[in-house]
């Protein structure tokens, strides 16, 4: 497995990591989502579309483990979408913390979630870089 990623445990530590929260996201959304419900006050009607969002995580976890245990040869697209789906949930939870999106509705935004998508980025950014050989970039 380590061998799987250039020979470094750290890569496969933050591979780990970055599909561990994946997997806690999917499990959130598809398995309790009245958890999502009630710390952030989207009311029972947000049910399906919480779920709806977890049928997308899900594939990246499969995935995520299907890679882990095979190879991440070529596979820049799954590193790219980790990072292009952090980048954007950080840009959205800061666009709506200085007022630019989203001012007139009421959404919760925890420092927990920011600091969460700034960890998640760097891991992101720090797997691309060094494995942009073994990915395919």
């Amino acid at each position: 497995m380590v061998a799987n990623f250039g020979g470094s445990i750290i890569y496969l530590i933050l591979f780990i990591i970055q599909l561990l929260g994946l997997t806690f996201y999917c499990y959130l959304t598809i398995l309790n989502p009245k958890k999502i419900i009630n710390d952030y006050q989207v009311g029972e009607g947000a049910i399906a579309p919480i779920r709806l969002i977890g049928s997308f995580i899900l594939p990246l976890v499969l995935v995520g483990i299907y890679l882990m245990f095979t190879s991440i040869e070529n596979m820049w697209v799954y590193f790219v979408l980790g990072l292009m789906t952090t980048v954007y949930q950080l840009l959205y939870d800061l666009g709506n913390r200085m007022g630019i999106i989203d001012k007139n509705y009421t959404v919760v935004n925890k420092t927990e979630d920011t600091i969460i998508s700034i960890v998640f980025v760097i891991i992101n950014v720090v797997l691309i870089i060094g494995l942009q050989d073994r990915i395919g970039l």
